[in-house]
C-alpha cells in the first residue's frame, strides 16, 4: 500500500468516525417574542404615545443536522429556522393600531452536549444564528395594513430537549436573546417549547 492510499484511508476513517453519530432533526415550537427599544426608534414619530415593547406570539419551524462529534461530550451541527409571530396589540398606548409582527429566517451553528449518560435523559444545546428579521415594530401601518421592514437579525439560543421515543424529543424550553438591527437596534427575546422529530444517519 503506497502512502497516497494510506492517507486516503485515514481521511475516510476520520470522516466516518466523526460523522457516525450524525443526526437530522425537524422541529416545531410555540414561540413568544418580546421586541423592545421602540420609544427610541427613528420610526416612532410620537415616542410619548407608544409603549417601549410589543409581545407577538406564534410559531417556529426548523431543521438541524448534527454532523461532527468533538470528543465524547459535544456534537456540532447547523440549524435553519423560520418563525412568524403576531399580536393584535401594537405599540401605541391608546389604540391597538394594526398590531405587531416579527418574522424571522435564520441560519446558525449549534453545539449539543452529549455526555454518555446524560443524553438519554436530557439534551442541552446552545446555538448562534444570523439572518433576516422583518417587523413593523408595532408602529408602522399603511392604507393596506402593516408596513414591514427588513432587518439584520442575530440571536443566541440555549435549550433543553428531553428524549421521549427513539424518533421524538420534547423541547422543554428554548430561550433566545439578540436583536433586529438596521438604522436602530431593537432588542429581541424569545421563549419557545415544542417537539422534535429526529432520524439518525
Amino acid at each position: 500500500m503506497n502512502l497516497r492510499k494510506a492517507l486516503l484511508l485515514l481521511a475516510v476513517a476520520t470522516f466516518v468516525t466523526a460523522t457516525a453519530h450524525a443526526q437530522l432533526g425537524v422541529y416545531g415550537t410555540f414561540t413568544a417574542n418580546r421586541l423592545s427599544g421602540l420609544k427610541t426608534s427613528p420610526e416612532a414619530t410620537t415616542p410619548g404615545a407608544i409603549n417601549n415593547d410589543v409581545a407577538p406570539l406564534g410559531g417556529t419551524g426548523g431543521i438541524y443536522y448534527d454532523f461532527y462529534k468533538v470528543g465524547h461530550l459535544v456534537k456540532l451541527g447547523v440549524d435553519a429556522r423560520g418563525s412568524i409571530t403576531t399580536t393584535k396589540r401594537g405599540a401605541y398606548i391608546n389604540a391597538n393600531g394594526g398590531g405587531a409582527r416579527v418574522d424571522s429566517g435564520l441560519f446558525g451553528i449549534r453545539a449539543v452536549f452529549n455526555a454518555p449518560v446524560l443524553h438519554t435523559i436530557l439534551r442541552p444545546y446552545i446555538q448562534g444564528s444570523v439572518g433576516i428579521g422583518r417587523s413593523n415594530y408595532g408602529i408602522l401601518y399603511g392604507n393596506n395594513g402593516i408596513v414591514m421592514k427588513n432587518n439584520f437579525e442575530y440571536m443566541g439560543f440555549a435549550g433543553v430537549d428531553i428524549p421521549i421515543a427513539p424518533f421524538l424529543d420534547f423541547r422543554l424550553v428554548e430561550i433566545g436573546a439578540g436583536a433586529l438591527s438596521n438604522n436602530h437596534t431593537y432588542p429581541l427575546q424569545s421563549v419557545s417549547s415544542g417537539i422534535v422529530f429526529h432520524l439518525p444517519f
